[in-house]
């Protein structure tokens, strides 16, 4: 971690409320996980100049993608007060937060928790003020239901592999399909999910076969399932990452078999897949969130970013970005009808959004939470990931 970087973590210490307003600027509240009482002893930061320690890196990179959104949208005269919270703060806990007359009055709340048990504090404070919450980063509902004013940016496991479903249903219909899974919850869900779909389907349902793996295991374990004279599609039915990079691995390994290896929203992160050893391997797999790093406005933020903090910007610094921007944008618009304008694209940056509600199946009339579902599907090929949709 270079030496700025560690400089814009010793910077939250001394300001943690950011004002550019005069008159009845919007009011934002930004929590994320900072582990501010980790690098501090009082006010001497005391990590060093090693490397900082990667739980910090998630947290300070979207709140620095934040901070940068809040300079452009300074600069075009948006009047907002925007504060930020430590979620790992043992100072100044959620629960003391939720109850300080500073927060009782915010137009809407933005974070990159990843603990249930503080995204459901902050859900149930949302609700209870009938402000929208905005969950930039965890990938599922945290177990909270009924509450129409919790929005889930990053897709659940149901979308993603709904949108999976139909995409092969569109592109992939004649091809030899298998749904390798292996033993687990995680996977059981999955492949609950492709036989729900072939249920529900308004088309033709996919004609797939579905084959167990052990925990290792070889290209010699997978080629019996697989048609040397047509396409392969080889659906990687679990989220372990261990098991996901055997299949690439197994599917590069079968020379004789024209394959496409579909993967989980997992594989946009996942370790390993920059590896030489699976260039040869064509992969698809889904994310909402992509960032095509060619455009004029990414290279405005990178280099800015290269400027201040000697370092390019991170998926994490990105969303932050995107996020407090797009956000902030509806909110300047529509004011308390935002959130039924939340996918208003006229603010779009790097990503569309595409939210809707979900609703309790035994009780329509219900909405259980707001998730998007714009997904794009990212293909690898060569080492090289472009989206093809």
């Amino acid at each position: 971690m270079k030496l700025k970087l560690r400089l814009a973590l010793v910077s939250l210490l001394m300001v943690f409320t950011t004002c550019y307003a005069q008159v009845i600027p919007i009011k934002v509240a930004i929590f994320s996980p900072l582990y501010i009482d980790s690098a501090f002893n009082g006010n001497t930061y005391q990590l060093g100049n090693a490397n900082l320690p990667k739980q910090i890196l998630p947290g300070l990179e979207f709140y620095n993608g934040a901070i940068a959104a809040i300079d452009s949208l300074q600069k075009q005269g948006v009047q907002a007060v925007v504060s930020v919270y430590d979620t790992k703060s043992q100072r100044q806990p959620i629960d003391s937060i939720l109850n300080s007359n500073d927060i009782q009055d915010v137009n809407f709340i933005i974070t990159s928790s990843n603990d249930r048990d503080d995204l459901k504090k902050l859900a149930n404070f949302a609700l209870l003020h009938q402000i929208p919450l905005i969950s930039a980063t965890y990938p599922n509902n945290a177990g909270i239901i009924n509450n129409s004013f919790f929005i889930i940016l990053n897709s659940t496991i149901q979308t993603h592999c709904r949108e999976i479903y139909k995409y092969l249903q569109r592109n992939h219909a004649f091809d030899k399909i298998i749904l390798f899974t292996r033993k687990g919850r995680p996977a059981e869900i999955i492949q609950s999910i492709f036989t729900q779909m072939s249920h529900i389907t308004y088309s033709i349902p996919l004609k797939y076969l579905t084959v167990q793996l052990p925990d290792t295991f070889s290209v010699k374990q997978i080629t019996p399932y697989m048609d040397s004279t047509r396409q392969n599609i080889l659906i990687c039915g679990s989220l372990n990452d261990g098991f996901a990079l055997q299949l690439i691995k197994a599917a590069s390994d079968a020379k004789n078999y024209p394959s496409l290896v579909v993967g989980m929203p997992t594989w946009d992160a996942m370790p390993g897949l920059d590896q030489p050893m699976f260039n040869n391997a064509s992969i698809v797999y889904t994310t909402p969130f992509y960032c095509n790093r060619t455009t004029a406005l990414y290279n405005s933020i990178a280099d800015k970013y290269k400027q201040q903090l000697n370092s390019y910007p991170s998926d994490m610094m990105l969303k932050g970005y995107e996020t407090v921007f797009h956000f902030i944008k509806v909110w300047q618009q529509y004011g308390a009808d935002a959130i039924n304008h939340l996918s208003d694209n006229h603010f779009t940056l790097f990503n569309t959004f595409k939210i809707q509600p979900v609703r309790d199946q035994k009780n329509l009339g219900i909405i259980n939470y707001q998730e998007n579902q714009k997904l794009y599907f990212l293909k690898k090929i060569g080492g090289v990931i472009k989206s093809v949709n």
